[in-house]
């Protein structure tokens, strides 16, 4: 038997133990419950956000292209220099 299947038995062994205690397991189980909802809600709400930057810079470089295709358009990132 290699050393990482033992230690990983091991560590299986004693997750199983915290989690399946009969005094304080339930209390872990539901913290580790919570805490990996609040974690799946924080990165649904980064990825939300995330994806709204997305567009609206997606959306002004359309305005940006839009805008220098039109007659008289202008390189406004031109004249500022």
């Amino acid at each position: 038997m290699n050393k990482t299947a033992m230690l990983l038995g091991v560590g299986l062994g004693a997750a199983i133990m915290y989690f399946l205690d009969p005094d304080a397991g339930r209390r872990r189980r539901a913290v580790a419950r919570d805490k990996a909802l609040s974690a799946a809600n924080d990165a649904g709400s980064r990825l939300d956000a995330k994806s709204r930057d997305l567009g609206n810079r997606a959306r002004g470089l359309v305005a940006e292209a839009d805008s220098l295709l039109r007659p008289g358009g202008t390189d406004k990132s031109a004249e500022t220099q």
